[in-house]
């Protein structure tokens, strides 16, 4: 099935790059980083598909609320989030004459997003507050922990994971661990293991096979840690779990 397809206007490189970065596991993203840019992609998709906007209010060159009523004079029906620090009852009430889908506040909530992107992409009503984000570094984080948690059976390297994020390494060190409370590969790992211990219930696959599978191409290593995480080695896993 052809993914349905995104428009991402975010002006801060950071949390676009995370944002798109997360979405196109599922969708197609087309992304700009201010209003000139995200009025160029809409000519662009005049007689193509667009799914849905993800618009952030303050832009060079314009507002996300000039671009929303752009997209509403050529593209009518197509769903439009608003992402504002800006959370007035003046721009509230503007955004909504102007046909807006639904806010969201900065800082963003990763999870809530994408729930409120699936929700409205799939018709149904998405109720429930978000999680509470204190800064851009949080959401940040969140987003290399969903890219670890879709990605743990590719070859993570810790260097191409911080590159992903303009963060020095000591600086997103601190940050991941104040987040999560572990380092990274020590996260990377858990995620891993804690897929390889469901793996473990389906007598069919073998150790070997279940070790290369979670992203291990040592079968030494991968015991090693599985042991630290759970106390016992997979094969003793495996034996206390029939």
């Amino acid at each position: 099935m052809e993914k349905k397809v995104i428009l991402l206007v975010e002006d801060d490189a950071e949390i676009r790059v995370m944002i798109k970065t997360v979405l196109e596991r599922k969708y197609n993203v087309l992304e700009a980083s201010g209003y000139s840019e995200g009025m160029k992609q809409l000519k662009k998709q005049l007689k193509k598909q667009i799914d849905l906007a993800l618009i952030d209010y303050k832009l060079p060159n314009g507002n996300g609320l000039d671009l929303l009523k752009s997209i509403r004079k050529v593209k009518p029906d197509i769903p439009v989030i608003i992402i504002t620090g800006f959370g007035n009852k003046s721009l509230v009430v503007d955004a909504l004459r102007a046909g807006v889908t639904d806010f969201i506040e900065k800082p963003l909530s990763l999870k809530y997003l994408m729930k409120k992107i699936t929700g409205i992409l799939d018709g149904k009503e998405i109720d429930e507050q978000p999680d509470i984000i204190k800064n851009k570094d949080e959401f940040i984080m969140d987003c290399i922990a969903t890219y670890i948690s879709e990605n743990y059976k590719e070859d993570l390297k810790c260097e191409k994971i911080v590159g992903m994020t303009n963060i020095n390494r000591s600086k997103f060190s601190k940050v991941f661990k104040k987040r999560f409370g572990q380092s990274l590969v020590s996260y990377i790992n858990l995620i891993r293991i804690k897929n390889a211990a469901e793996l473990l219930r389906n007598p069919d696959l073998s150790i070997t096979e279940i070790a290369s599978h979670v992203g291990y191409e040592s079968i030494t290593h991968f015991e090693r840690v599985f042991r630290k995480v759970n106390g016992a080695s997979p094969k003793e896993y495996r034996r206390d779990k029939k």
